[in-house]
């Protein structure tokens, strides 16, 4: 499965993605909001491989892609829609982006790629997300995406470590078609 946009591609993950995404999870900067474990080899692999597998899987729940770099091949990010576990109709929405990328408009094509996919080709009545209430960009971010805030709620263990709670977002069809215009 493949979604294309103007400056950047959707695709499957492969095993050769293993490295590239261990390097962005690893930065310090988009290691600032997330469990430390993130940035470890065995976590890149797995989640790799787990990426992978939902491909392979029919019918087919979860669609994480890596967002690429058409012309570079490399490998800038992850974004994604997942349904295992959720209400019927409803969907999970997830992206990671190379820190030095952040702010180059390649979240936001990206997110507009998989939502648009989602709410249209899924069929999805609600997409929601969930952020480390602290983060700032991302609460620009969602809001800019047209997702609506929750009230903050505790968070997993390693947020409250750290003394931070964590945030819903939600997106309903109606909020998409009404923003996508």
């Amino acid at each position: 499965m493949e979604l294309k946009g103007e400056r950047i591609l959707l695709r499957e993950f492969v095993d050769a993605d293993v490295g590239a995404l261990l390097r962005i999870h690893a930065d310090s900067r988009v290691l600032r909001y997330y469990a430390l474990e993130l940035a470890t080899r065995e976590h890149a692999r797995m989640l790799v491989d787990r990426f992978i597998n939902w491909a392979n899987e029919n019918p087919r729940d979860n669609f994480q892609l890596a967002i690429v770099d058409p012309g570079a091949k490399s490998l800038l990010g992850s974004c994604g829609v997942r349904r295992k576990g959720c209400r019927d109709g409803q969907a999970e929405f997830g992206i990671g982006i190379d820190a030095n990328w952040w702010g180059r408009g390649v979240a936001s094509e990206a997110a507009k790629l998989i939502l648009r996919f989602g709410f249209t080709e899924l069929d999805l009545r609600e997409i929601r997300g969930v952020a480390v209430s602290e983060n700032e960009a991302v609460k620009k971010f969602a809001g800019r995406l047209g997702f609506v805030s929750g009230v903050p709620r505790q968070g997993e263990p390693w947020m409250l470590e750290r003394g931070w709670s964590a945030t819903d977002w939600v997106m309903t069809c109606e909020m998409w078609e009404k923003q996508a215009g």
